[in-house]
């Protein structure tokens, strides 16, 4: 029995191995993939990502590794399965997670002998060497093991079927387990079956010795498998994404000018000059210098609408710098409707902005309330949540709509205010009262008792833009 070595959560901590764990990102990008399944269950022990192709990268010094996830878009390649078994035969350990009975997770899984399944039923029930008395989290998959006895089942539902189960291959261990018994929020707020969960990632990999004194790595975003270089704009995606790149590079040539025309300013040097390609359908990033682009986003590349408000979205982080906005996120995608108006997609993009407008209407009718962060000058109670975001973004849209009936062009004549009156070195902070200077510079006139009468609280005397 495998478990026989495991024995008891307690012992199992009393002894612990050095843990070398590549959580592989490359297959299916999440935000909680990145970092935040170490945080949860491998607190103490060195943990990377892996974001290129899993086959090229070195496991030398490796001894765990975790395969959340597989977009539905994409497969584990022969040479994946080759490195995946080779690892295995080393001792290395394999933790590998399922959230549905079909796609390339449960491919993997079978040929281990292991398939997933709809179907299990609560309670769910450790074994007794877990050492723990329950097991948290949503129900999820339940497996169909081939040759039973060579498994050892941890985790069972009501009717006796398992839901987590280990094995040896080669000298390792690999585990099988519904993706539902550990966390999945990015915020790395949720470590769900954490008191057993990472006693046995550890013992997964006690079975391959790793030196903590030479170096332990993953494979960024960047440089990626593959770099191409576009006149000064690098490209970087991994061996999987090569089929969406082109597609990616193109829509991201198109929108750039129609962007740069709504700015009406250039980006700012080196800014948003690398791209990186992404394994999801949903979330992406800016980091000032690369933006990382969810190659599926709205159903790309079927339809591109979608995609070109979040290209310029993300694109649109970086335009801001190095003074982010005090509307940062709904401003990005309220610049991206403009685009996707300018690029042919009018009737979505205007029904997307009414219904963002009409969002935040429903706590302030005559947007006279409150300010961007759910607070009123009126007294009116402070608003949170769902009502603090509908007001966020859509006051927000409400707000620029509103400026853009006066001036049609005031968003490029804003970030040309800007980038002239708000320089590093003469403005330290860029908040409300900056922000009203530098649109009031923009349109010409007073816009703080404006704002003011719209549930502001901001004062030209408190703006450090003059």
């Amino acid at each position: 029995m495998i478990l026989s070595g495991c024995v008891a959560v307690t012992a199992a901590w009393a002894q612990r191995p050095a843990v070398h764990a590549v959580v592989d990102l490359a297959h299916e990008f999440s935000f909680y993939a990145d970092g935040r399944f170490a945080r949860q269950y491998l607190d103490g022990h060195k943990a990377v990502t892996s974001w290129g192709a899993l086959y090229r990268l070195d496991l030398t010094n490796a001894n765990l590794l975790v395969l959340l996830a597989c977009a539905p878009q994409l497969k584990y390649v022969p040479e994946d399965v080759a490195a995946i078994q080779g690892f295995l035969s080393e001792g290395g350990g394999v933790a590998l997670f399922g959230v549905s009975d079909s796609g390339p997770q449960n491919e993997l899984a079978r040929i281990f002998g292991a398939t997933f399944a709809k179907g299990a039923r609560p309670p769910l029930r450790p074994v007794e060497a877990l050492g723990v008395a329950e097991v948290q989290g949503g129900v999820g998959m339940r497996l169909a093991l081939e040759q039973p006895d060579r498994w050892t089942v941890l985790v069972s539902d009501a009717g006796g079927d398992p839901v987590a189960a280990m094995r040896r291959v080669g000298k390792g261990r690999l585990l099988v387990l519904a993706r539902s018994l550990a966390g999945q929020r990015p915020d790395a707020s949720d470590p769900v079956n954490a008191a057993w969960l990472a006693p046995v990632l550890e013992r997964l990999a006690a079975g391959k010795p790793v030196d903590p004194s030479r170096p332990f790595r993953g494979r960024g975003l960047t440089p990626g498998d593959t770099v191409e270089d576009h006149d000064g704009l690098k490209l970087h995606y991994s061996d999987y994404l090569k089929p969406y790149a082109r597609a990616m590079f193109d829509i991201s040539q198109r929108v750039k000018p129609v962007l740069e025309a709504r700015m009406g300013v250039p980006l700012s040097e080196g800014m948003a000059s690398e791209i990186g390609l992404l394994a999801t359908g949903g979330g992406g990033f800016s980091s000032g210098r690369v933006i990382g682009l969810a190659v599926w986003w709205g159903g790309f590349p079927e339809r591109e609408d979608s995609m070109i408000e979040f290209i310029s979205h993300e694109s649109v982080h970086s335009w801001v710098l190095p003074f982010a906005e005090i509307w940062n996120e709904p401003i990005a995608t309220y610049v991206g409707n403009l685009v996707m108006i300018d690029m042919g997609h009018a009737e979505e993009a205007n029904r997307r902005i009414e219904r963002t407008i009409a969002g935040a209407r429903k706590h302030d009718p005559e947007m006279r309330l409150y300010d961007l962060e759910g607070k009123s000058l009126s007294g009116a109670p402070r608003l949170e949540g769902g009502a603090l975001r509908d007001i966020h973004w859509g006051k927000t849209y409400w707000i620029w709509e509103e400026l853009r009936k006066e001036r049609p062009d005031i968003l490029a004549r804003y970030f040309q205010a800007k980038r002239r009156l708000a320089q590093p070195g003469t403005v330290t902070s860029y908040g409300p009262n900056e922000t009203v200077a530098v649109l009031s510079a923009a349109l010409g006139r007073d816009l703080f008792p404006w704002f003011r009468e719209h549930g502001f609280d901001v004062a030209r005397e408190r703006s450090q833009v003059l």
